[in-house]
């Protein structure tokens, strides 16, 4: 199902990835209804684990909503469980070299056969100043589909401070956004409803979108109505 995705990027168009916050596999159905791109399972930062992941990708598949999964570690063990339950893609945090994106392919490879180029999607995170000077050489490894800026992460390493958006750190992502572009590999990042402009402007196909950003958005619409 992922071939969707990857032909509306090649598009230049902007695919829209919703992180369910959690074990929420009712909220697939209605994700794929009104037009989300694919479910973002998050591994790495909720408490889910291998079995409510596989819950999530049944439900996703059931919907017919492709499903990746931010995975909590790059070891392949961890990887491979998660396309043993068919998953449609994987997103791996923290890649700071070529050497590191290009295990991930490998172990995309390994888990699905021949048909990981064309049938998975994979995302790997840059968020680290080591990644920032390695960004060439990351988005030049065959089989990465998308690379996924970290905002906070990464402002976080630069200034000590978690979402500090300090100029030299829009700078930054200025700057990745820029080579990313140069070498033609489809790139995103967070961004609210006010960032989607900016979002598309730097040349960014792959918006990742937490759902609680979606329900405080309606929540402050409907205080606004409530309040007229």
């Amino acid at each position: 199902m992922t071939s969707a995705v990857k032909q509306k990027m090649a598009r230049g168009e902007v695919a829209v990835a919703v992180n369910l916050a959690g074990h929420n596999p009712d909220l697939l159905e209605p994700l794929a209804r009104w037009g989300a791109d694919v479910a973002f399972i998050d591994c790495e930062r909720t408490g889910i684990g291998i079995d409510a992941a596989t819950d999530l990708i049944r439900a996703a598949r059931a919907a017919r909503l492709p499903a990746v999964v931010r995975s909590w570690s790059r070891a392949p063990e961890v990887l491979v469980q998660y396309f043993d339950r068919k998953a449609d893609g994987i997103v791996v945090p923290h890649i700071d070299s070529a050497e590191e994106a290009a295990s991930v392919v490998e172990i995309v490879r390994y888990a699905c056969g021949e048909s990981a180029a064309r049938d998975k999607l994979v995302v790997v995170q840059i968020e680290t100043p080591a990644a920032v000077a390695a960004v060439d050489a990351i988005a030049a490894v065959p089989g990465i589909d998308v690379v996924l800026l970290g905002p906070n992460d990464l402002s976080y390493e630069m200034t000590g401070i978690r979402g500090n958006m300090t100029a030299e750190v829009e700078r930054t992502i200025e700057h990745l956004a820029g080579r990313l572009r140069v070498a033609g590999r489809a790139f995103g990042m967070p961004a609210r409803l006010e960032q989607v402009a900016r979002f598309r402007a730097l040349g960014a196909t792959f918006l990742y979108y937490p759902v609680e950003w979606l329900i405080e958005r309606a929540l402050q619409e409907l205080q606004r109505e409530n309040s007229r």
